[in-house]
């Protein structure tokens, strides 16, 4: 028989193996995001030396610099910014209420659900052409609402798909007991149902500003000067020959744009893991 000792090795073992992954995974992952933090603070002179330069021995934020002072990084990156969060919240509106009615009073019948969720699996570049056409015609392009209705109206279909489910997981008594005691359908769902699927929301939120936020097709065709979101900033420093790049601009505006992504992640962190494993006990 074997000993307590060797399984007490094994199990040790097995453990140290785990991190070893864990960590050349991790390493595998944030390697591109290192080297692009990297290059943000060199000097032109280190782009292509060999061996390659992984820390800079003189880190300068000169690059940073010239983004919000030759570039209009702050106009690039409130624009995002403020047609991000505002087509999260106006997805959120619209998707609440027709998720209940979907889960609660089977609007639309039993495959409303999957129809919603085929609508958002139609590729963007199907619809530039049309978009762009009408966008045109009534005055759209180059407007703030025009790219925020439109983020909007892409992304709710997923939002209702995905909190038909949290809100399937919250039991019929809390509402019943609700209605019981005087309360319309409307106060249920915001006293008693949302503040249940506050981690659904939650990565309802995060995924609709990180889709939002990383959308570059429509934010390149229907922007002007004053509308321009970071990605289209971040493209235009990579256009051209390899000698026209400006990789500092380049990297300190992708450094830029992960950013406000990876703070929304952050701040919302404790919800995700709650929020999905919430959404995943019924479709």
């Amino acid at each position: 028989m074997k000993s307590a000792a060797h399984y007490r090795m094994r199990r040790r073992l097995g453990i140290v193996l785990s991190y070893v992954g864990v960590l050349a995974a991790l390493a595998f992952f944030l390697m591109p995001f290192v080297w692009i933090l990297s290059t943000s603070l060199k000097g032109n002179e280190d782009y292509f030396t060999f061996p390659p330069v992984w820390f800079p021995p003189e880190p300068s934020l000169k690059h940073y610099y010239g983004l919000f002072t030759q570039a209009n990084g702050w106009l690039y990156l409130r624009n995002s910014l403020a047609i991000s969060s505002l087509s999260m919240f106006a997805a959120l509106f619209f998707s609440i209420p027709t998720a209940y009615s979907v889960a609660r009073f089977r609007f639309g019948g039993s495959m409303f659900a999957n129809f919603l969720l085929l609508l958002r699996t139609m590729p963007a570049i199907a619809l530039v052409i049309p978009i762009y056409v009408i966008y045109r015609q009534i005055g759209f392009t180059n407007n703030y609402f025009g790219l925020i209705l439109l983020y909007t109206v892409f992304y709710i279909p997923f939002a209702v798909w995905l909190l038909i489910g949290f809100i399937r997981d919250v039991p019929l008594e809390i509402e019943e007991a609700a209605l019981i005691d005087g309360c319309s359908y409307l106060q249920a769902l915001l006293l008693v149902v949302l503040p249940v699927i506050v981690p659904g929301l939650a990565v309802v939120a995060l995924f609709a500003f990180i889709n939002t936020w990383n959308e570059f097709l429509f934010a390149l065709l229907l922007t002007g000067a004053d509308t321009k979101t970071l990605m289209v900033l971040v493209s235009s420093y990579t256009t051209g020959s390899p000698t026209d790049t400006f990789f500092g601009e380049a990297s300190a505006s992708t450094v830029l744009g992960i950013v406000p992504a990876f703070l929304v992640a952050f701040a919302l962190q404790r919800y995700l893991v709650k929020g999905l494993s919430l959404g995943a006990v019924k479709g």
